[in-house]
């Protein structure tokens, strides 16, 4: 009988944080999606050995700012009894996060709305105005 290599894929669950394209930031879980016959998953931070899950589901939970701003490289590797692995990576541009700084665009964007709505009542105002004094005239 012959034996498959086993297969991994990773999923990013964002607990508490800023994820955008490869930037990322706050409280994640990286979870490796295994073939069955997966007995456990290392999880790799630049080649530095973060996590060795013995259970699935396979995760690693971390905090960006635990770690240096900047681009890293994530890498999980899955073995299976034979001793046959399956390599998954990544790369994750780790940002600065903070509550402060989302509200604050959130903010920013909410005036800006409100700014072009108050542009746009006021043209329309004006072409009203304008059409009823043709009309009167």
């Amino acid at each position: 009988m012959v034996q498959a290599d086993p297969t991994l894929s990773l999923k990013w669950y964002k607990n508490n944080g800023y994820g955008m394209g490869n930037d990322i930031g706050g409280q994640w879980t990286l979870t490796a999606d295994a073939s069955s016959d997966v007995n456990r998953v290392e999880f790799y931070l630049d080649n530095q050995l973060q996590q060795n899950s013995t259970q699935a589901p396979f995760q690693w939970a971390f905090n960006t700012a635990d770690y240096s701003l900047g681009t890293h490289t994530i890498k999980a590797v899955a073995y299976n009894a034979e001793g046959q692995t399956a390599t998954a990576t990544a790369e994750r541009n780790f940002v600065e996060y903070s509550a402060t700084n989302i509200f604050g665009l959130v903010i920013g964007v909410a005036v800006a709305v409100i700014a072009i709505a108050l542009v746009v009542a006021v043209y329309r105002i004006k072409k009203e105005s304008k059409n009823k004094n043709r009309y009167q005239a």
